[in-house]
């Protein structure tokens, strides 16, 4: 079970990696009016994966103790 989770994790860190070295992502958080329908829907994304990764962590954490 831990070792699926941390497969989990090393996948969703690597996609989270990817996403903020796109061109989406850069002007998601770098444009000067963030209006954009397109920035909002990159802008949640990359805030759905870190979630994901900090609830991936906590599920590590409790199956280590």
């Amino acid at each position: 079970m831990t070792e699926q989770l941390k497969q989990q994790l090393a996948e969703t860190q690597r996609e989270l990696k990817t996403h903020m070295a796109s061109w989406e992502y850069a002007f998601a958080y770098g444009a000067r009016t963030n209006d954009h329908p397109k920035h909002a829907a990159t802008r949640q994304r990359t805030e759905e994966l870190r979630t994901r990764i900090k609830d991936l962590r906590a599920l590590i954490a409790e199956h280590d103790v």
